[in-house]
């Protein structure tokens, strides 16, 4: 085989195009030069992202992965560029503080080589400030890796199956009725009919703020909890009429 006068950096029979956009940025992708069923030569896409080239490369070439193709760095890329984007906005700033503090320690580890063992650490060096985010991080950690079994960068088990997680105390405060009306009586309108269809409905706060007069149908109210609506995709229903007495659900300013 010809020896490359190009991408020298590049596996055999990988090859590098760039070109530059009208933008000024410039675009790159790798191909696999390989031969089709008639011997013709023909060019198989490899991806823009070089890791998962290389990856791609390998199964091509019926050879093992190169290490730097399995980095925990180019896995947390993906998960922000494909994952977060589909949860809620909430959810999103809280994976990109986790993943903060996950790529400090994880970004240069190749996941073959992390461990229980690993995982336990990290717990234990978060425990000392942050012993409840610690949780949160190992959670999202989790997710991050099963995802990265199903993009095929792995096939060994999740290394957080058995950690035990640090102990939390759960928050325990009610809003009294004395809480409730002191709150009530200062708040703008706004506030008020919030607090009227919490009450009333028994939903998140999230929930409720998201709810129209265009969710009432035949005699209830609908609502998509943000929780499980790309679960199920179900919505659930709330009765403003009671069967039995005929009463409307009915609430004073």
């Amino acid at each position: 085989m010809r020896p490359k006068t190009s991408g020298r950096d590049l596996p055999p029979r990988m090859l590098r195009r760039t070109k530059r956009l009208k933008s000024g940025k410039v675009w790159v992708s790798y191909y696999y030069n390989g031969r089709d069923d008639l011997g013709r030569r023909h060019e198989i896409p490899l991806g823009s992202e070089l890791s998962e080239a290389k990856r791609r490369w390998a199964e091509l070439e019926c050879k093992p992965a190169t290490l730097d193709t399995g980095l925990m760095r180019d896995i947390f890329d993906r998960y922000e560029l494909e994952i977060i984007p589909e949860k809620a906005v909430a959810t999103q700033r809280d994976n990109f503080l986790s993943l903060k503090q996950l790529r400090a320690v994880f970004d240069s580890a190749p996941i073959d080589a992390i461990t229980p063992q690993f995982i336990a650490q990290y717990r234990d060096k978060r425990k000392i400030k942050a012993p409840v985010r610690a949780n949160r991080e190992i959670t999202l950690f989790s997710h991050v890796f099963n995802m990265a079994r199903e993009w095929g960068f792995t096939a060994k088990e999740n290394p957080v199956k058995g950690v035990r997680k640090n102990k939390e105390t759960p928050r325990d405060f009610y809003a009294d009725a004395n809480v409730w009306d002191a709150v009530y009586r200062a708040a703008c309108t706004e506030l008020q009919d919030a607090m009227d269809l919490n009450y009333l409905t028994g939903q998140r706060p999230a929930d409720v703020l998201k709810m129209r007069f265009s969710d009432i149908s035949d005699g209830a109210l609908e609502v998509k909890p943000n929780k499980t609506q790309k679960s199920s995709g179900k919505k659930l229903r709330i009765l403003l009429d009671d069967p039995e007495t005929g009463r409307t659900m009915r609430w004073s300013r």
